[in-house]
């Protein structure tokens, strides 16, 4: 009758620690949350219901010259969520490079943004107004850190066309 080689202790102690490491790789990786790709640089959006961290920037006196025309602008401020590109409207009035007034119009195509976009109106108004425009930028308000992202977009926009 022919002997059977025993495999070496070694050789199979190494083997099981690769399948191990390999197992938790996996486990690992499939518990982080998926990014979304996107055009502009966006925070994905997590699943919570904790406390909104709100970026609030005080107000400022200027004593320069204004950096900025005096007037009422509009522009379109663009996003992509995990459904797909999104925008809206934002109006500002500067004065002195004060924002003293501002709006936003949802163009939301999706419910989730909907709702996303609505709570972002309701809330942005005292994060804005009454601030110097180089002050203000967003990074999640009522819990809609994309549509704060495409008012800072817009904002950027707005800075251009109101450049002195």
């Amino acid at each position: 009758m022919e002997q059977i080689k025993k495999p070496n202790a070694l050789i199979i102690a190494l083997i099981v620690i690769v399948l191990i490491g390999v197992g938790t790789t996996a486990v690992v990786l499939s518990r982080q949350p998926e990014e979304t790709a996107v055009t502009e640089t966006v925070q994905t959006e997590p699943a919570t219901t904790e406390p909104e961290a709100q970026t609030e920037t005080p107000a400022t006196t200027t004593t320069e010259a204004a950096t900025y025309k005096d007037g009422t602008y509009t522009e379109t401020g663009r996003y992509v969520s995990p459904g797909g590109a999104e925008s809206i409207g934002v109006t500002v009035t500067i004065a002195n490079d004060i924002i003293t007034s501002a709006t936003v119009t949802g163009n939301a195509t999706r419910g989730e943004s909907e709702e996303h976009q609505g709570d972002f109106i309701a809330a942005f108004k005292t994060l804005v107004v009454g601030k110097d425009i180089d002050a203000v930028s967003l990074s999640r308000v009522a819990g809609a850190s994309l549509t704060s992202n495409g008012f800072n977009a817009a904002l950027k926009l707005i800075k251009a066309d109101a450049q002195a």
